[in-house]
């Protein structure tokens, strides 16, 4: 299991949601702590600016995040919705 570390632009982002929403969103983060044991997270490594993340796709919604294999650390850098994020 990784340890999950959340930068400021998630949080706010988070707290900004309803609470469905909020729901969603918080139980995919959580399913990403268990990165290779879920094995039906839309998940994909990014290219260009974002060379060095990879993204989780919620619907509308996108989650970028890096990995440390090391540390087992996953840092959540950015959560936004598709179109304000790319």
């Amino acid at each position: 299991m990784f340890k999950l570390l959340l930068g400021k632009q998630p949080a706010k982002f988070l707290s900004k949601l309803d609470p469905k929403s909020y729901h969603i969103v918080s139980n995919a983060i959580n399913r990403l702590a268990q990165l290779h044991e879920v094995k039906n997270l839309d998940i994909k490594p990014l290219k260009g600016k974002f060379e060095n993340m990879t993204r989780l796709r919620i619907g509308s919604r996108r989650i970028l995040f890096t990995v440390n294999e090391l540390k087992k650390e996953i840092k959540i850098w950015i959560i936004e919705d598709r179109g304000n994020i790319y």
